[in-house]
């Protein structure tokens, strides 16, 4: 129980310094400015992942690290608490008097405390799950977190960096910022702890974001409590540890600085400044969202151009913020061109990846087939309450390029309508590329963010009044919250239940990696030469020593590889020659591999191209390695795993 309630407190203090560096960054940048600590939040994550690339890319970072630069942040926002501790008592004073005088104030702040308390506590804890039984909320991925993301963190912890990873499918596609954040956990906490900073503290600074929109914008404290219950009762479709709702808080951070009025106040070059780091953070999470940080960012400069009577000053804060989105991204981009070699896939080169080699999926669906697709596991009901408010926000958001009054409460850069249309759009992009597979997830982190952001603009909306005196864009808002939560609530209920299963779980601090296995995996590790380079299929390769061993992962055997290309379907000699040439001549491999992804028939229409390719190569990795354990050497055999040295004849 002790190291549950450990780990509890110890994400507090996480949140805390993240509010402290956005605290820094708001003194630096908007010293005449106070904002709200859920925007502080957002700045400081997004400040956490530019300055977790250039560690990255010099080899720097360890838990002293991390020690320092998470306790400096903290100290930070300490100190900014005392200093305004009277306001704050007063805010809570104020919301205690309200809610007494309320009785439905009072049962809305305990309802949604309970269900925040709730989905924080249950995202302290994470357990093992069955791939075959995944839900939401249940656990870890045991393919996609155990054969690389969970070791991320620890080669960054242990290495001081990503370092290479020239045959791992998964670090090509992906800058690896939160696999920095996921360095926050692990230096202190255990691999059981990862998911407390996503969707963990993801979902108390979004909160806090929204929270301090409605002070930014006047809304009555039932409506306030309502926007929050909808984003409560949402289950995050989460499949592994990848960012999913981290991207939220960011997304909303962005549109809330491009909103405020204070932003046409502020000096230009601290502008482009803070733009340019929140739009560079999102794209270090995931490279699916992209897309969509690029669209805000265009079209909300593309309104500040068109409704500006200084459109030189807009030029030159477009260009500055351009140029530092670069300069933000460029650290990750070295690394991942070490790594993989390409700076960014597939705009900016397609480096190791199968497809550099012609190895790709062959989509047989035609443009139309893939919409269709798309909307049906989108269960199309997203899409369509996007839309719907997305149209009826110029309600009180019209499209009007000219300046504002002076007394407007938002700025003349269209933020909502950046959001909504680069929701809209990013989403089609991204269903495309991944060819419908699993569209939904995809594009949550960006579709999630910008409903919320029109629902919050509903909430404020005191005109447009039907007979009854309420207004109409309010009305459909409720209507279109009310019907996303309905439409998935057997989901959320399921949610809801595995968190609960999980504090349960947490209380009693059982380990993801047993003992019996961490002795297996030591003497596995043992049997190969201090200094080789070995190949890596396993189970748990994170709870290897990535200091002993230079170790690559294929995650996705032939999905990425060394030029002029990992040899595929050309039988097990040609596998083994072609390692060898490259300095690698050790194979670990685990019982587990043997059998995922099971073996499916291959040409069912119903599979997705991409999985039907990674399927094939993946089997026939598998028979090749399974022809070399009788043709080489075996160094180590447990039942489990065994090594292979590909340099020895077997006798």
């Amino acid at each position: 129980m002790i190291p549950y309630v450990i780990s509890f407190f110890y994400g507090i203090c996480l949140l805390l310094s993240l509010i402290g560096w956005g605290k820094f960054l708001n003194h630096i940048l908007f010293p005449n400015q106070r904002t709200d600590w859920g925007q502080r939040a957002g700045w400081g994550l997004a400040l956490s992942l530019i300055i977790g690339g250039v560690l990255n890319a010099t080899w720097n970072i360890s838990p002293p690290t991390i020690f320092i630069f998470l306790g400096l942040g903290l100290i930070y926002c300490l100190v900014d608490l005392v200093n305004h501790r009277q306001s704050i008592a007063s805010n809570l004073s104020q919301l205690f008097q309200e809610s007494r005088k309320d009785k439905i104030i009072l049962a809305g702040l305990a309802t949604v405390s309970l269900l925040i308390l709730i989905q924080y506590a249950g995202w302290v804890y994470t357990g093992r799950l069955n791939f075959a039984n995944m839900v939401y909320a249940d656990g870890f991925n045991t393919s996609d977190d155990y054969h690389a993301y969970l070791v991320f963190p620890h080669k960054m912890l242990q290495l001081g960096s990503m370092g290479l990873e020239p045959f791992s499918e998964r670090r090509i596609v992906s800058f690896g910022g939160q696999s920095f954040l996921h360095t926050f956990i692990v230096s202190v906490l255990s691999d059981t702890n990862l998911n407390i900073i996503d969707p963990g503290l993801a979902l108390i600074i979004t909160l806090g974001l929204i929270i301090g929109f409605f002070k930014e914008n006047q809304a009555s404290t039932r409506r306030v409590i309502f926007t929050i219950l909808f984003v409560l009762l949402i289950a995050v479709p989460k499949a592994n540890t990848t960012s999913m709702m981290l991207p939220v808080p960011l997304f909303l951070s962005l549109f809330r600085t491009l909103d405020s009025k204070e932003i046409n106040r502020n000096y230009w070059v601290f502008n482009a400044c803070i733009i340019a780091l929140i739009s560079a953070a999102i794209c270090t999470l995931k490279s699916s969202l992209i897309p969509a940080s690029a669209i805000v960012f265009a079209v909300s400069y593309l309104c500040y151009f068109l409704s500006s009577n200084t459109k030189l000053k807009v030029l030159w804060e477009f260009g500055l913020a351009t140029v530092l989105v670069g300069i933000f991204l460029l650290p990750w981009m070295i690394s991942l061109y070490q790594s993989s070699g390409t700076l960014l896939y597939p705009l900016l080169g397609k480096g190791y990846h199968a497809s550099a080699y012609g190895i790709t999926f062959k989509s047989g669906s035609t443009l139309l087939a893939t919409v269709k697709t798309a909307l049906a596991a989108f269960r199309g009901i997203y899409v369509f309450i996007l839309i719907l408010l997305g149209c009826l926000s110029l309600s009180i958001r019209p499209l009007k390029f000219a300046n504002l009054p002076a007394e407007s409460s938002f700025s003349n850069r269209q933020a909502p309508l950046s959001m909504t249309v680069a929701a809209l759009v990013a989403t089609v992009v991204v269903g495309v590329l991944t060819e419908n597979a699993d569209p939904f997830r995809y594009s949550f982190s960006h579709l999630f963010p910008a409903i919320i952001i029109l629902i919050m603009i509903a909430m404020t909306d005191t005109g447009g009044l039907n007979k009854n005196g309420i207004p109409n864009f309010f009305i459909a808002a409720v209507f279109c919250a009310g019907l996303t939560i309905s439409y998935d609530w057997d989901i959320t209920k399921n949610t809801y239940s595995a968190y609960v299963k999980n504090i349960k779980f947490g209380l009693t601090n059982p380990s993801l990696v047993s003992a019996k296995q961490k002795l297996q995996y030591a003497a596995l590790q043992q049997s190969i030469p201090q200094g080789e380079t070995v190949l890596t299929r396993l189970d748990a390769p994170f709870i290897l020593d990535f200091k002993r061993n230079q170790i690559f992962l294929a995650d996705w055997p032939g999905g990425a590889s060394l030029p002029p290309g990992m040899p595929v379907f050309k039988g097990p000699e040609a596998l083994a020659n072609y390692l060898v040439s490259k300095s690698i001549g050790y194979i670990a491999y685990s019982s587990w591999s043997l059998n995922h992804p099971a073996d499916v028939d291959t040409s069912e229409p119903g599979l997705s191209s991409w999985f039907r390719l990674q399927s094939q190569l993946s089997h026939d990795f598998r028979d090749n390695v399974q022809q070399l354990a009788k043709t080489r050497k075996k160094l180590y055999e447990d039942g489990e795993n065994f090594v292979l040295d590909l340099g020895v004849q077997r006798k």
